[in-house]
């Protein structure tokens, strides 16, 4: 096979809505594997919405940007400050705000770069709309639209945005757009990858992701993997089959004055499924990056519980709902190596059996309430069933976590005054101001928070204390 790129790397932005779908996550470890090709020199989050799970655009970003850096630690780039998150909803309801990833867009567009885009074109919309002239700079690669001879694309990235697409579109920026039935041919099956990639972290994570998948024509564990084809175009633009067409082909207002506009329009693909070949080759050639522990910090998930669907804590109608999505989001942010501190009320401790990490369960009500006066045959209890170990009070994590001496503790009015805190009990969140930061599950998106995420908010209520002193 020829090579397509020079010897220079390609300067690259990797804009993708990392945990809407598996594909966003094998096409960010294709891109990252390239590392002999391409410079990433940033990951910004894309937004998008599952109603079925009750994600919104909002909520959308912190998922991704954890999917985001867990692949990064699995591929052994141990770059923070690599991933930004986006624009918090779509041009489409009139949002134009900046945020980081679009703040990012504009800086690096400063000069010549590449941006391939997975998911909708709202991030590069809002960067164009309040920079205009970075166009110049920009070569976009996109995986959008169905065929233009649709008299509607109808493909979710282009439906979920068709504002920001559109303005995309009539801007200057060089743009290659990949219709989505290109990706069908990018074919997989969880038999394959644990014969291929799963001999390394990143592969046996992908593998791992394959089989979760539950959405229904992919039950039998063949998998379609869309997002891959723009890494691929970049990289190897020769498997590729690709002609200009006049803008206008591609709006909804069929302007003579666009005439001049241009764009390349993927229409094939190599056959025999070179490009998935491709990524098996490159993929498989990484090898093991032993990703250093993260910790993680969280309280009452209350695994089992459905007093808490009765009493609509939460925004699940039944306990088996709860669970299922309590368990992937922590799965998705915990590795099997990393800590979690659960600071209380943690629930049906059997679950502890189905949730990645080690975990240190600092005791809640609940908890003092199933003890009574025998905490040690409680403990004994709880790390025979898998438990890495069980506090009866408030721990004093040393500055080497979070750069700072903090207290774990689940009431608020048990937090200390000598140093910041974490505490769990959901009730108390109106005192977060003067006592710390709560990381109940309620108010964090149902997920375990990272150290990052708990520096940034210590950042902040340490920016507040001396404000109000």
């Amino acid at each position: 096979m020829k090579k397509s790129v020079a010897n220079k790397k390609i300067p690259v932005i990797i804009d993708s809505d990392t945990a809407n779908e598996i594909d966003d996550s094998f096409a960010l470890a294709y891109a990252l594997a390239y590392n002999d090709v391409l410079d990433v020199q940033a990951i910004t989050i894309a937004p998008f919405v599952l109603r079925y799970k009750n994600i919104s655009a909002k909520d959308s970003l912190i998922e991704s940007k954890n999917e985001a850096n867990r692949l990064l630690r699995l591929m052994g780039i141990k770059n923070s400050k690599l991933v930004y998150k986006g624009s918090e909803d779509f041009c489409t309801n009139g949002y134009f705000k900046s945020s980081p990833a679009v703040e990012k867009i504009v800086q690096l567009a400063s000069q010549p770069i590449t941006v391939v885009a997975l998911g909708t074109l709202t991030n590069l919309a809002v960067a164009l709309t309040i920079k205009p002239e970075i166009a110049d700079n920009l070569n976009i690669i996109w995986l959008g639209t169905k065929n233009i001879f649709y008299q509607e694309f109808d493909d979710s990235n282009y439906r979920k945005d068709k504002d920001a697409f559109e303005i995309v579109v009539k801007s200057r920026a060089k743009m290659t757009i990949l219709p989505s039935y290109i990706g069908k041919f990018i074919v997989t099956s969880t038999y394959e990858l644990e014969r291929t990639i799963a001999k390394n972290d990143i592969g046996k994570y992908l593998l791992r992701l394959a089989k979760t998948t539950k959405f229904a024509n992919e039950a039998t564990g063949v998998k379609t993997l869309y997002d891959i084809a723009p890494v691929a175009y970049l990289v190897h633009p020769e498997m590729f089959d690709a002609r200009t067409i006049p803008a206008n082909y591609l709006l909804k207002e069929q302007k003579k004055t666009l005439m001049s506009r241009r764009v390349n329009y993927v229409y094939d693909m190599a056959p025999n499924n070179v490009v998935w070949q491709d990524f098996l080759k490159k993929l498989s050639k990484i090898k093991h990056t032993n990703a250093p522990v993260q910790v993680f910090f969280t309280s009452n998930t209350y695994f089992g519980d459905d007093d808490q669907i009765r009493s609509r804590l939460t925004p699940y109608t039944t306990v088996e709902e709860m669970d299922e999505d309590l368990i992937s989001r922590w799965n998705s942010v915990v590795g099997k190596r990393d800590i979690v501190y659960h600071i209380g009320d943690f629930g049906k401790y059997r679950y502890v059996k189905k949730l990645n990490g080690k975990i240190h369960l600092i005791c809640g009500n609940h908890e003092k309430w199933v003890y009574g006066r025998d905490f040690e045959g409680f403990k004994k209890q709880l790390l025979a069933m898998g438990f890495a170990d069980v506090e009866k009070k408030g721990v004093l994590l040393d500055k080497s976590v979070l750069g700072e001496k903090v207290y774990l503790t689940y009431k608020a009015r048990s937090c200390r005054k000598d140093c910041n805190n974490l505490y769990g009990q959901h009730q108390a969140l109106g005192g977060s101001i003067q006592n710390g930061y709560n990381v109940s599950v309620l108010f964090n998106n149902f997920t375990p928070v990272s150290v990052e995420q708990v520096k940034a908010n210590l950042k902040l209520l340490n920016s507040i204390k001396k404000e109000q002193n």
